[in-house]
């Protein structure tokens, strides 16, 4: 059960939430052994001059555009190197299919943590369930 916190400006969630959201778990499922309709996401909305990234960082050669997004995925299971790259691009193909974005405006992390890190309700860690 992954959750993915999306940050993104007003403008990009307004004419894009529901398709990011809809690429962002498409992608999941595919390519990161994501259950069909485990979707747990956070959209994190803030204006331009609140979403600070190094234009250029790690030596691209346009720069990012301010109004781009950030997809930090909290995953509970590791997955292979394969799974994070095959992610990775298909997250950048089909948000820059779909939206006004340029591939440098797509940064995503992925963190991994444990069952016993995650409480889903009522208290419970998921290593009880």
């Amino acid at each position: 059960m992954p959750l993915t916190r999306i940050t993104l400006t007003p403008a990009l969630f307004e004419i894009g939430h529901q398709e990011i959201s809809t690429i962002l778990q498409q992608c999941l499922e595919t390519h990161f052994d994501v259950p069909s309709g485990d979707c747990f996401q956070i959209f994190d909305v803030q204006a331009p001059q609140h979403i600070v990234f190094d234009g250029y960082y790690p030596n691209l050669r346009q720069k990012r555009n301010e109004s781009g997004i950030f997809l930090h995925i909290f995953a509970g299971k590791p997955r292979s190197q394969a799974q994070k790259r095959a992610l990775y691009q298909a997250l950048n193909k089909r948000l820059t299919q779909t939206l006004p974005l340029d591939e440098q405006d797509i940064m995503v992390i992925i963190q991994f943590n444990q069952s016993e890190d995650w409480s889903f309700a009522c208290g419970i860690p998921a290593t009880d369930l």
